[in-house]
């Protein structure tokens, strides 16, 4: 039994021999010595075995390298291929879960599977998805650096905006100072001169003072008596001064008031300058799948004349051949993309899928013609032997190869 590993030679192994393996043989699904391969080679039953070196069958992927030849359940080997249920078969699978299943041979399929079309298109599509994946990730880096424009932009406006605010508030600081002190300026005039006025009645006052007191003392009677008539009517004067002052609100308090803008306390109250959000617009990056640009060569636009024409080779593939060779007469293509081959030299459809590789083949009545589709079962089949006659098919039941039905025809028919 071949190691687990598969790094020693498996028939040594089984000689309690431990060997290194220089091969590796996927039909004996084990290691191979040097000399061990040299037998293997001239051996009847192996010699036609296909190994490989050991460093390449480590280069194969793990989840490749597990697909045995052998058939786990019934441990015999894969002879024939299950499409409806896409699994490899064993003689002995066929008589318990595949007895009403189509089965294909094996070799016929897997001899062109290495160069089939579908592993283009496979490495293709990947490529696409590679160079899509290159594509968005350009594109998110340009977004980024947009992202980051756009930041260092906003940044540039707000402090902008706060030396505009700034140049702004400095500007009418400057003018309610300006106006605060012209306010002080004129209320002081207006009580210096209240002030000045109070202070020439004050001088008044002292000079009637001091002559009352000197004419008490030194003057006669008669110009005390007559002198204090005058005292009087001073007095009085400067009483009616004093009352005018008082009904001319000369005396009132005078303040200075200053009331800011309620747009001010609005700036106060401010939680924020503004606001960052993040939206989001449709992306500009467009991807395009390898099997969107077949489908969009398969449906090329309809020239006006046919030296218009230009012929573009899509893909290329075998057709599987019969016992007796293979000849073509005529084909059509299913609406699927299945492509349906009349094949005359051996009385059968063949059938192939859109990606080339083949389905089946379904023999017919002698001497097919050509063929054409009717709908995506059915196809119609014409025969150039006598009699005459159209064979109508339905390709799903394969099993069944006789047709649905056959229109008589009485002439010969020709593609």
């Amino acid at each position: 039994m071949a190691s687990a590993s598969g790094s020693y030679c498996g028939v040594c192994e089984a000689q309690d021999v431990v060997k290194a393996a220089a091969f590796w043989c996927p039909e004996c699904n084990e290691g191979i010595c040097t000399s061990c391969e040299k037998h293997h080679r001239a051996s009847r039953g192996t010699r036609k075995h296909e190994v490989t070196s050991m460093d390449d069958y480590k280069q194969i992927p793990p989840i490749i390298a597990s697909i045995n030849q052998y058939c786990p359940e019934h441990d015999k080997k894969y002879q024939l291929y299950c499409s409806q249920h896409e699994q490899l078969c064993c003689p002995l699978c066929i008589t318990t879960n595949h007895k009403k299943c189509d089965l294909l041979a094996i070799d016929e399929i897997v001899k062109t599977s290495r160069n089939s079309a579908l592993f283009e298109i496979m490495e293709q599509n990947l490529k696409e998805m590679k160079n899509n994946i290159d594509r968005i990730v350009e594109d998110r880096r340009q977004n980024l650096e947009i992202i980051k424009q756009q930041r260092q932009g906003f940044q540039t406006d707000i402090k902008e905006m706060r030396a505009k605010i700034n140049i702004h508030l400095d500007k009418l600081e400057q003018e309610i100072q300006q106006d605060l002190q012209a306010a002080e300026q004129k209320v002081m005039s207006q009580i210096n001169r209240f002030v000045q006025k109070v202070s020439d009645h004050e001088k008044t006052i002292d000079e009637l003072q001091n002559n009352i007191a000197a004419t008490k003392r030194f003057a006669t009677d008669l110009q005390t008596f007559f002198g204090g008539k005058m005292f009087e009517a001073k007095i009085q004067e400067e009483e009616k001064f004093m009352t005018s002052l008082i009904e001319d609100s000369g005396l009132q308090q005078i303040h200075l008031q200053c009331k800011l803008d309620n747009k001010m306390s609005d700036i106060l109250s401010m939680t924020k300058i503004g606001e960052i959000s993040v939206t989001t617009k449709p992306s500009t990056i467009s991807m395009t799948t390898d099997r969107e640009k077949q489908a969009q060569k398969r449906i090329p636009t309809i020239s006006k004349t046919i030296n218009d024409i230009n012929l573009t080779l899509l893909k290329q593939f075998e057709i599987s051949k019969g016992e007796n060779g293979i000849g073509i007469t005529g084909c059509t293509i299913m609406p699927s993309g299945k492509i349906i081959f009349v094949d005359q030299s051996n009385d059968r459809l063949v059938i192939h899928n859109d990606n080339g590789l083949f389905v089946c083949a379904i023999p017919v009545s002698h001497r097919p013609i050509d063929v054409t589709c009717i709908d995506e079962n059915t196809v119609a089949v014409t025969h150039n032997a006598e009699p005459y006659y159209i064979e109508i098919i339905n390709i799903v039941n394969k099993k069944n190869c006789k047709p649905d039905r056959k229109i008589q025809s009485v002439l010969r028919h020709y593609k």
